[in-house]
């Protein structure tokens, strides 16, 4: 019963917590939305081949990743494997539904709606780790994502070399993650451990950023194309993220 309260009270803890860090950049959330808001309906008003499909892409992931953000604060309060479950089964089903809904407003309109989906999916873990270390910890993690992200593409695109021999490595690599991340669900591992893992992760899905950069380079020019590439990078960022995120909170525990 005591235990009962504790988590309550914590979980409440967390959420005033978050509402307050919140409200404190209501106004620049709203100047971020606006601002991509205007440029995609710069690029919706240009003819299509006159804006680069980088450009397509990265308008589109940055509004993606905005909506994953509020996403993940409406999601902060979620407890459980059936709300994760149920999220991740509609995240995939919408991944099928978006990439067959063509290109117009519908398509751009699910995007957005599946990409606040998979923030909610993030939710629980970021309120842990606002929880632990404070904000600021989550903006170093989103930073370096960023950075990473960035960087892979300006290689891929600077030097024009095909890294998708690297495709069948990064594969298994994936099922080894999965494989080692499901143990982790019975089994302590020790925070050496934990490093390595998420270090893993890391250079997996940075690998999997300089493949799909290289795809993107090799894409036709549509928005079509530009809303499927969207979806395969935002699930890397998201990705990279995670394991980023939990490196930096296994490097600040004792």
């Amino acid at each position: 019963m005591q235990t009962e309260r504790y988590v309550r009270s914590r979980s409440t803890f967390i959420a005033d917590q978050l509402k307050t860090d919140f409200d404190s950049i209501k106004g620049i959330v709203i100047a971020v939305f606006a601002g991509l808001l205007l440029m995609f309906v710069g690029f919706q008003a240009l003819p299509v081949e006159s804006t680069p499909l980088l450009a397509k892409v990265m308008c589109l992931l940055s509004m993606t990743i905005a909506f994953a953000g509020v996403g993940a604060y409406a999601g902060r309060r979620l407890e459980g494997w059936l709300p994760a479950i149920g999220l991740l089964i509609v995240s995939i089903i919408g991944m099928f539904i978006i990439r067959n809904a063509g290109e117009g407003y519908l398509a751009i309109g699910l995007l957005m709606g599946w990409g606040f989906i998979n923030g909610m999916m993030l939710g629980p873990f970021i309120a842990l780790a606002i929880s632990e270390e404070g904000p600021g910890i989550v903006l170093q993690a989103l930073t370096g994502t960023t950075a990473v992200m960035l960087g892979t593409g300006a290689f891929v695109i600077v030097t024009g070399i095909d890294f998708s021999f690297m495709m069948p490595i990064l594969l298994i690599a994936l099922i080894g993650l999965l494989i080692v991340g499901l143990v982790g669900i019975f089994v302590r591992f020790s925070r050496s451990v934990n490093l390595v893992y998420s270090v893993v992760g890391m250079l997996v899905f940075s690998g999997l950023f300089l493949v799909k950069f290289f795809r993107l380079t090799q894409s036709e020019n549509t928005w079509k194309e530009a809303i499927n590439m969207t979806i395969s990078l935002y699930l890397t960022f998201a990705n990279f993220f995670i394991y980023l995120l939990q490196f930096l909170l296994h490097i600040r525990r004792r």
